[in-house]
């Protein structure tokens, strides 16, 4: 077997993890709204020669990418990570006119980090589920913040977002849960939202994403839907439409979201913040049926100043993130 993960055990290990999701769905045709961009190198081998699972993506205030990999300590699902810190820069920061590599940042700092995303002041924020902490950097990749620890009761966490008051939200999957508030200083104010499979309730907060109203917008794989809670943890909306959603990001009234069809075709789905489709773009195109390798496993979703360019991290074969250029307006 060579360096990456057997395809055929992560495919199983997906189908166990999804259930009905990991097969196949029946889409309704429609205009792809984005393609992908060929003319954008989307980290080839020649500008990272490791081929590191890209397992999240985000616009920094600058316009440049920054890609959150698992760099020598890869995820694979069916034995235990590595439990040490992952030695080679684990935050890349990628040039949004060419695709090449600018420079990178954090090493010797994480161990299996899940997402990744920009505040509205631009600070950047990192979740990792394998040491339980999340992190705050400023552009530069220096350290302003950390919480985790006892005190911090994080179990899994997965994605945090910043309201306007600076009141921090981070979803923590299993076994919590939940989401957990934090004051801007990081200490815990106690659970936000309930947890469970009811209505109203939390499963497993896969992403997060938040609005200038501070509407956060859950991405609950294990429940199948986007929940959209108000700053105090109540459900405003439940939206049902998505699929087991991997990632969601909210740009300029739009929101994002990401879903697994099968292991090998992920699609984005563009919603306004009534819920109401606006558009729809499959992660594989279906004219490239045959070409399944370049386009395993989406995980890290992120959109570009005005939804023109949307960014996706692939962490099975491909380990890469693939730019997707507009190519037909949202309603």
């Amino acid at each position: 077997m060579n360096s990456l993960i057997s395809r055929r055990r992560f495919f199983q290990w997906s189908i166990l993890s999804l259930g009905a999701v990991g097969a196949a769905q029946a889409e309704a045709p429609f205009t792809e709204s984005h393609v992908p961009d060929p003319g954008w190198p989307a980290l080839t081998p020649d500008v990272y020669p490791e081929r590191c699972q890209m397992t999240g993506v985000a616009v920094a205030a600058d316009g440049s990418i920054l890609v959150l990999n698992h760099g020598d300590n890869p995820v694979d699902p069916m034995r235990t990570f590595k439990r040490e810190l992952i030695k080679k820069p684990a935050v890349l920061v990628i040039d949004p006119k060419t695709g090449k590599l600018v420079r990178s940042w954090g090493k010797n700092l994480f161990m299996r980090p899940h997402q990744i995303n920009v505040d509205g002041e631009g600070h950047v924020w990192v979740t990792d589920s394998g040491l339980k902490r999340v992190f705050k950097f400023d552009v530069q990749g220096n350290k302003l913040l950390e919480i985790g620890g006892q005190d911090s009761g994080l179990a899994l966490p997965t994605d945090v977002v910043v309201l306007s008051d600076g009141t921090i939200i981070v979803g923590d999957g299993a076994p919590n849960k939940r989401g957990v508030k934090f004051d801007a200083s990081g200490k815990n104010q106690g659970d936000w939202g309930l947890r469970g499979a009811g209505k109203n309730q939390v499963h497993t907060p896969h992403s997060l994403a938040v609005d200038e109203e501070d509407l956060v917008y859950v991405a609950d794989k294990e429940n199948h839907w986007v929940q959209v809670l108000n700053a105090e943890g109540a459900v405003e909306a439940t939206w049902r439409n998505v699929g087991g959603p991997l990632a969601v990001r909210y740009q300029h009234g739009l929101v994002y979201v990401l879903s697994n069809l099968s292991a090998n075709r992920g699609i984005v789905r563009i919603f306004n913040k009534q819920g109401e489709p606006q558009g729809a773009f499959h992660t594989r195109q279906p004219r490239k049926s045959g070409k399944t390798e370049d386009y395993e496993w989406p995980h890290g979703l992120a959109v570009s100043e005005g939804g023109d360019a949307v960014y996706v991290g692939f962490i099975l074969t491909a380990r890469r993130v693939q730019r997707y250029r507009r190519v037909a307006p949202a309603k």
